[in-house]
């Protein structure tokens, strides 16, 4: 039995032109830009708990003469992939896989 687990992240990158971007001639009020103002807020957090509950069950399962295969990813299987990315692979038999994925994110 063979189990590989596999998670990858990335960062997605967005860009894009002066072209591409509708402005408008309308002037911003002051009290817009102000409400607007990145930063302006401050919220003080002490902890953040982030838990996932699992609970699968695998009982009573039988296997006779079974012959499994080989996991296999070839060379760039993820190349195009961005953000948050998880591969699970199982040739194995009677095999529970449970997957679970946290993002804590802090933007400063």
């Amino acid at each position: 039995m063979r189990l590989a687990i596999i998670a990858l992240s990335a960062m997605a990158s967005l860009s894009a032109s002066a072209d591409d971007i509708n402005l408008t001639e309308q002037e911003l009020s002051t009290e817009v830009m102000e409400s607007s103002r990145g930063g302006q807020y401050y919220i003080d957090i002490e902890s953040i708990t982030a838990s996932s509950e699992l609970n699968g069950v695998n009982a009573g399962n039988t296997v006779n003469d079974s012959v499994t295969g080989n996991n296999i990813m070839s060379s760039g299987a993820l190349a195009n992939s961005s953000g948050i990315n998880s591969v699970i692979q199982n040739s194995g038999n009677n095999v529970l896989i449970q997957n679970s994925t946290v993002v804590n994110l802090t933007l400063k």
